[in-house]
């Protein structure tokens, strides 16, 4: 393996990510509505994890890509 091939990003990889943002995107407001339904009967700690899921899986998707840029 020389140089010029570590940390390089697949094309499949690339599509897969934007069609999952995409997806998020678009699925966002009806998750953040469900959350904020259900932060009125949860605790603060357990509401502020629920309306923090999106973004945790946000920043999954980006750390899942890295980790294959740099192994693939």
């Amino acid at each position: 393996m020389s140089m010029d091939d570590r940390a390089r990003i697949q094309f499949t990889d690339i599509v897969m990510v934007f069609a999952t943002f995409v997806t998020f995107g678009a699925v966002a407001p009806w998750i953040y509505e469900a959350i904020e339904m259900g932060q009125g009967t949860l605790d603060p700690f357990s509401g502020l994890l629920l309306a923090l899921a999106l973004p945790l899986m946000l920043i999954a998707m980006l750390v899942s890509v890295g980790v294959a840029a740099r192994s693939g």
